[in-house]
């Protein structure tokens, strides 16, 4: 076997049926160079070892599954980029699909635009009707890429790769680092994708290299889709104070405050009023994304008066596969 070139990262948690949808197209990739796949098992309690064991047996690739002890997402994540073989190293979700050329389409954009960071879009995997009563917020909170829903506005422009669907040269994580694993709330492909635009590192656009995001009904529930935007916000908080400091963070802040009380409410009121359901939930996930900021601003100013660690606790990336709550 020739040395491998690409790796194909999985991190998975509790997904069995998913990943063994997932696996069975990486696994019949159709490519011009040697490519393995790493599933990352973060501490699994259903039956992802025994998919993974089944598919092993007769797989056309290196197909590795390393075991963790439920760590997190972020972990996961730094445990591939420690372990892959190859030059590049691509990130792949659980609950994703994607067309046989998808690997190489991100490759071969690679090397044809010399870009070190490449991505392809996501698309929502829902009928029709389910995407048109969904607002844009809720669809960007789902994953969608924003060039899908908007291809006008980037028309001659490529959005930035997406956490779920990029391809990555391995010089890139001896430039910048890996994964920031105190961003427990999530966020970590944002923080590192912001790492990589202030190091200068080139980056391409694969527009065939879709990938399909398989949502769950359960995801559609109004206390997900609330847990959702109170962990984008409290993310979206540690990754301003990181990269502009605390007093940014701060006065950020007390922006989205006024933002909320002169705009959003009045705004969720006429929503409601009217029956716009979609708008109304847009509007709650805003307000609920601001409630996040402040929570996570207030514990980074004063960690003793704001500690709100069940708070935080309820919105770690992984709890959204064992409990919506977040009251």
């Amino acid at each position: 076997m020739n040395d491998i070139t690409a790796s194909i990262a999985i991190p998975s948690y509790n997904r069995a049926d998913h990943l063994a949808r997932t696996l069975k197209c990486m696994l019949h990739q159709t490519t011009s160079f040697e490519y393995e796949i790493i599933v990352i098992n973060d501490g699994s309690t259903d039956n992802t070892t025994e998919v993974i064991k089944n598919l092993v047996k007769d797989s056309p690739v290196p197909l590795r599954c390393i075991n963790e002890q439920g760590c997190g997402y972020t972990h996961a994540l730094n445990r591939a980029v420690k372990e892959f073989k190859g030059t590049w190293l691509a990130f792949f979700d659980d609950d994703q699909l994607a067309g046989p050329d998808w690997l190489q389409q991100l490759m071969e954009t690679a090397l044809s635009q010399s870009a070190l960071m490449v991505g392809g879009p996501v698309i929502l995997d829902l009928p029709e009707e389910v995407l048109d009563s969904l607002g844009p917020v809720c669809r960007d909170i789902l994953g969608e890429s924003p060039d899908v829903r908007e291809p006008e506005k980037y028309a001659g422009k490529s959005p930035f790769p997406s956490g779920g669907n990029r391809l990555v040269h391995r010089d890139v994580f001896n430039l910048i680092g890996t994964f920031d694993e105190e961003m427990l709330t999530g966020g970590c492909d944002r923080d590192f994708l912001l790492r990589a635009i202030d190091a200068n590192i080139p980056m391409g656009w694969a527009p065939g290299a879709a990938a399909r995001h398989v949502i769950s009904s359960g995801r559609f529930t109004y206390n997900h889709i609330k847990w959702y935007s109170l962990q984008w916000g409290c993310g979206f908080a540690y990754i301003d104070r990181k990269h502009r400091g605390i007093f940014f963070t701060a006065a950020a802040c007390v922006a989205r405050l006024a933002q909320a009380a002169l705009v959003n409410l009045p705004r969720l009121a006429i929503n409601m009023v009217s029956g716009n359901s979609a708008a109304t939930l847009d509007t709650q996930a805003l307000l609920w994304r601001t409630v996040g900021y402040t929570r996570k601003t207030l514990n980074m100013l004063a960690p003793a008066l704001f500690p709100q660690n069940a708070f935080f606790s309820r919105v770690e990336f992984r709890r959204s596969r064992k409990s919506t709550t977040t009251n």
